[in-house]
């Protein structure tokens, strides 16, 4: 996180705070009042209004972090953590960066509470891959320049493996499959995805335990699609449950990020991480085991 200091000069006395750091810090004024609305700005300590007069000899200090992101002390279970990066078990409901302008926790706030995170789009320092905000587990965040990169090219050549867990609706009959559909963005509705989009999209399952009118699977996702296992799984007549999006009915999506795997972009070391899963999954998981043991 990256901090400048302005001293407010005796001839801007009197000067409104947001023209006062758009003049300053050379950026235009819009920015500088979304600064001042994620709370970036400090005076004294405090968090001062847009339209605030300045005092000559005060300090103003600005947070640099990207718009919407203010550091936010809470807690969040770290898997693994080192110099170069950081991977968190997500809880359900937190999404990883910012949307827009307006503060809000998310994963990149907690983290930046705790120490700086890699430099990267404005508004999502560290951020490699993503979660959606309703899906927990195991997500690798960079705190260096170098892992960023080093993971960022992991991720885009499918070296990354990953392996979620999903209880969908229905009996699945076959003990493994392959989903293979293009997706893309439904341009009747656009906050949906689609099958039949542009970009290739290939996700494996396969059967871990078959409950009443429920099946719990492993699936592993060999490409990074927006919603991708959402989709697929929708398409082939099992939505994840939970999700009202596509077919999975009401309450919380069942889709959890389990495990995760990749190179230490600093040592070349493979890092594997289990992320627990929320109780939700308990009994389906209790009846795997179960059937295991028979």
């Amino acid at each position: 996180m990256r901090l400048d200091h302005v001293l407010v000069e005796e001839k801007e006395e009197g000067e409104r705070l947001d023209r006062l750091l758009s003049c300053r810090l050379a950026i235009p004024r819009a920015q500088a009042q979304s600064l001042l609305a994620c709370g970036a700005v400090r005076i004294g300590g405090m968090v001062p209004s847009r339209s605030r007069r300045v005092k000559a000899g005060e300090t103003v200090e600005v947070r640099w972090v990207g718009p919407g992101i203010v550091p936010t002390p809470a807690p969040i279970p770290i898997l693994h953590e080192d110099d170069a990066l950081v991977v968190v078990n997500k809880p359900r409901g937190v999404p990883v960066h910012p949307v827009g302008h307006t503060p809000q926790v998310t994963v990149v706030s907690i983290l930046l509470a705790r120490g700086p995170l890699a430099p990267s789009t404005p508004g999502r320092p560290g951020v490699v891959h993503r979660l959606d905000a309703a899906t927990t587990g195991a997500l690798v965040l960079a705190k260096s320049s170098e892992a960023l990169h080093g993971l960022m090219e992991q991720f885009r050549h499918r070296q990354v493996e990953k392996e979620y867990l999903a209880l969908v609706r229905g009996v699945v009959d076959v003990a493994e499959g392959v989903i293979e559909g293009r997706v893309g963005r439904d341009a009747a509705r656009p906050w949906r995805m689609r099958i039949g989009g542009s970009k290739d999209a290939h996700t494996e399952f396969s059967v871990l335990v078959r409950e009443e009118g429920r099946t719990l699977l492993l699936v592993r996702p060999h490409t990074g699609r927006t919603h991708q296992i959402r989709v697929h799984l929708s398409a082939i007549g099992h939505p994840v449950v939970g999700d009202s999006l596509y077919g999975g009915g009401e309450g919380s999506l069942l889709l959890h990020a389990w495990r995760l795997g990749f190179r230490h972009p600093s040592s070349g070391a493979w890092v594997e991480c289990e992320a627990e899963p929320p109780p939700e999954f308990a009994s389906s998981l209790d009846a795997r085991d179960s059937t295991r043991r028979r």
